[in-house]
């Protein structure tokens, strides 16, 4: 097994979760979806060298426990392999991000998530559980969803971002958004602790 970081907060694929029952990983799919392929192959993968199962998190992420140590190099080549996991595991610790389910292909929500994936290795260090949320659909689905900084409809109809939290944001257009995003996001890791 490689060398791993093991936190015992946030698993993740490269910084796995020690347990009773072996290591958990936890899997980020890039704008919250799956392919066909991407799917069957976690599925095989969890019967492999997991306990069988895969679990749905709170943030949207999916997870497979019960994978021991001489398996995990082999899981992780694999999961790479299915484009679910970035090779640099910094990238893929900031890649919290939910989206709204109720979008379609080419859609705003899934327009500004593939912005926000661009940027992310230009966001500043950010704590590990720190999540971001884009729910611009007609009606809000992710509210009651942890996340840290918000892309929301207004009560105009407009765009806004906020932090959560806060019942007030700013104002943000499509082309705006993920700039202002990337703001308030340098903003919070410039503040003191």
């Amino acid at each position: 097994m490689t060398a791993t970081v093991i936190k015992g907060w946030c698993p993740g694929a490269h910084t796995p979760m020690r347990s009773g029952d072996g290591l958990i990983l936890r899997i980020r799919p890039r704008l919250g979806r799956l392919s066909r392929d991407q799917a069957l192959g976690l599925c095989a993968l969890a019967e492999r060298y997991g306990n069988g199962f895969i679990t749905l998190t709170n943030r949207a992420n999916l997870q497979i426990r019960g994978v021991t140590p001489e398996h995990y190099d082999d899981m992780l080549v694999h999961l790479t392999g299915l484009d679910l996991v970035d090779a640099n595991p910094e990238l893929e610790a900031r890649r919290n991000l939910m989206l709204t389910p109720f979008r379609a292909p080419g859609d705003l929500a899934e327009s500004l998530g593939e912005q926000l994936l661009k940027i992310l290795p230009d966001l500043p260090d950010l704590p590990a559980k720190f999540g971001f949320s884009i729910d611009c659909g007609p009606a809000p689905v992710l509210a009651r969803d942890p996340a840290d900084i918000r892309i929301e409809r207004s009560a105009l109809g407009g765009l806004m971002l906020r932090a959560d939290g806060c019942a007030a944001g700013r104002a943000a257009t499509p082309d705006t958004a993920i700039a202002l995003l990337a703001e308030l996001a340098r903003w919070f890791a410039d503040r003191p602790d």
